[in-house]
């Protein structure tokens, strides 16, 4: 159709031919090929002109609107690469990116994209892009193999907290070993010995006593700080904690692991998305933390 409309605008098939940078017998031949599939005739053609006919004018002026609602769309994204704008819905770890200093990126992001309309979801649950309606999700922990792309933004060290209560007439421990008996608190999503395994990927050889499971680190780190027993959380969110005395870090003879915050996203997302636009605005803020 565009090239039928070209034709009509230019005159003649070798006109249209030279502005399109094809041969005259190409252009000739799809406008036939459109005339065949539609089994009417587009044009009257001669030597030195053609005209249409009354089939001809009617797509002549379609084409029209379909070349020009090309065109708009192609504008539209255009503009779109040179300031983004749309909606983009992120489902995020509520554990970490509810709290500053990471949340901070997520408001820089929204200051400096205004023409962006963000949907956040924080939660500690895991949320499958497929089959929702959320374009991309940020997520700790370990990834298994799956149908996304990922991208690990940063690490977070971890450390084994208890408060001074629940430690009153207890020896700190000098192993892992030694925490064996002790009430751990367990986030559901993560096995304990998982949770607990080193850098070098050793896992202890335990089973610790499990008192108490959660679904939510919120509510994992309050009730370690009201004495019910101890966990392994990311440092950043005890840090001021551990610095008035509230809770106590032990620090046994073990290296915690580091588990990954990633960035992960359907595979079919184009290059110059929305999504990887927010993903690599993440990945340069958080590079080297």
């Amino acid at each position: 159709m565009a090239i039928f409309r070209t034709v009509v605008e230019a005159g003649s098939f070798r006109s249209a031919a030279k502005m399109l940078g094809l041969s005259p017998s190409v252009v000739s031949h799809h406008v036939s090929q459109l005339e065949q599939h539609l089994q009417t005739a587009l044009l009257y053609r001669s030597t030195r002109k053609i005209s249409l006919t009354e089939d001809g004018a009617e797509l002549f002026a379609a084409s029209q609107k379909m070349i020009e609602a090309a065109n708009a769309g192609l504008e539209a994204i255009q503009r779109r690469s040179d300031q983004p704008s749309g909606r983009l819905r992120v489902a995020a770890a509520g554990a970490v990116f509810e709290s500053p200093p990471y949340i901070d990126h997520l408001i820089a992001f929204s200051k400096r994209y205004t023409q962006v309309d963000l949907t956040i979801s924080f939660s500690d649950q895991k949320i499958e892009l497929i089959g929702s309606t959320f374009d991309v999700a940020l997520r700790i922990g370990f990834l298994e193999d799956s149908q996304y792309k990922a991208r690990k933004l940063c690490e977070l060290e971890r450390v084994i907290i208890a408060s001074p209560d629940y430690l009153a007439g207890r020896a700190m421990p000098k192993t892992l070993e030694d925490l064996a008996s002790w009430d751990w608190i367990k986030l559901s999503q993560f096995p304990v010995a998982r949770q607990m395994a080193s850098r070098s990927g050793e896992v202890p050889a335990f089973d610790p006593k499990v008192s108490i499971e959660v679904d939510s680190v919120a509510a994992l780190h309050q009730m370690v700080a009201r004495g019910l027993g101890l966990a392994a959380v990311p440092r950043f969110l005890v840090k001021d904690q551990l610095q008035t005395g509230e809770l106590i870090a032990l620090t046994p003879n073990w290296d915690l692991m580091a588990p990954g915050v990633f960035a992960v996203w359907p595979n079919n997302v184009s290059a110059d998305s929305l999504t990887l636009r927010f993903v690599h605005f993440l990945a340069d803020r958080l590079s080297g933390t």
